[in-house]
């Protein structure tokens, strides 16, 4: 009996002895892992560049793209994570709404757009290492045909604009002053106030009015917007999908990236 518990108690601490180095250094490959993944993220770099630029001319309403540019993932063994991206245009009046679609993404929208606009990914697109992500620009042009009759516009007619308007009240005004001479005046004087009043009848009906296409003011004019992809803020997604102690933001080079123009016609 003795004999038996001596070796139970041999046993027993073999066992223990080998738990312990299996916990020991079962933990170091992990900390090993997270430490390269980590220092792989840290390097990670993306490279912005054009693949398609704008150019040419649009019609008012008309869909079209406007530049296609690429992400590229010079990192090995981590991939990257888009969340947005930021696109500046010169004249963000020429456009009534703006699209950036990517493989993978789900596509933000600008409607209409500003100056500078953050594109967010609510599904970001994922960069794989050595691989390249195409991201397209598609925009609607402004309806810039129509005119504004508000804000004291008018345009040139014979008929009576309402009275809280007041842009005809002195036209007819004048006439009734002139109705008013003329009943004092001699037949021959008379027919020259009223060939005075029909040659300002004549200019008032022919003018043209304010927004007109054939005068001073028109509303559809030409114009021209510059776009440029400003910003990528993008995080490394270690290999295998690991989580990090914290979102690592990737170096991106290549910005600002002028993405060409466009021209309203």
């Amino acid at each position: 009996m003795p004999n038996q518990s001596a070796a139970a108690r041999a046993m027993i601490a073999v066992a223990m002895a080998v738990a312990s180095f299996v916990v020991l250094f079962a933990g170091a490959p992990r900390e090993a892992c997270a430490q390269r993944d980590f220092a792989a993220a840290s390097a990670a770099s993306v490279t912005a560049e054009v693949v398609s630029p704008a150019a040419g001319s649009a019609a008012p309403t008309q869909t079209i793209q406007l530049g296609v540019f690429g992400l590229t993932n010079n990192s090995t063994g981590v991939a990257v994570a888009v969340n947005s991206v930021t696109l500046t245009f010169s004249d963000p009046g020429l456009f009534s709404s703006t699209t950036l679609s990517a493989v993978g993404a789900s596509p933000s929208v600008a409607a209409p757009p500003a100056a500078n606009n953050v594109y967010n990914f609510t599904i970001p697109p994922v960069i794989q290492a050595g691989q390249e992500l195409t991201f397209s620009l598609t925009v609607t042009m402004a309806n810039t045909t129509s005119r504004n009759e508000t804000g004291g516009v008018a345009y040139a007619g014979m008929i009576t604009a309402p009275a809280f308007t007041g842009e005809t009240s002195p036209l007819w005004i004048g006439f009734v002053a002139i109705g008013l001479v003329s009943l004092v005046l001699t037949a021959d004087r008379r027919w020259r106030v009223w060939l005075v009043a029909a040659a300002i009848l004549l200019l008032a009906a022919t003018a043209p009015g304010c927004g007109s296409t054939t005068g001073g003011g028109s509303d559809e004019p030409t114009g021209s917007s510059g776009q440029s992809l400003t910003a990528v803020a993008a995080v490394a997604v270690p290999f295998g999908g690991g989580a990090l102690p914290s979102p690592v933001p990737v170096t991106i080079s290549g910005l600002p990236l002028n993405l060409g123009s466009i021209t309203r016609t």
